[in-house]
């Protein structure tokens, strides 16, 4: 037999081994017992949640009320210290 042969042999056993290991591992793996199935979590009911009637129409208390911040475009350049202006040389 050639050297080459020889060569490619060895990979395509070496392959085959390889492969085989991985399906008999996958065949064990498969093969163990699943843990039994658990109770579903029931959460309690929040009895003192409010109706899913009508909402009220009444304007909340001032100490309820969240300010309002709307953005504004800041004119700010601060990028100009990471240029580099000897950017040509």
């Amino acid at each position: 037999m050639s050297r080459t042969l020889k060569l490619l042999l060895a990979v395509a056993v070496a392959v085959v081994m390889v492969v085989g290991v991985y399906i008999a591992g996958s065949f064990t793996g498969a093969s163990e017992n699943d843990p039994p199935p658990r109770d579903p979590v029931v959460l309690p009911s929040d009895t003192t949640s409010p109706s899913t009637g009508t909402p009220s129409t009444r304007p909340p208390s001032p100490s309820t009320r969240v300010p309002v911040v709307s953005p504004s475009p800041v004119d700010d350049d601060d990028d100009d210290d990471d240029d580099d202006d000897r950017d040509d040389d």
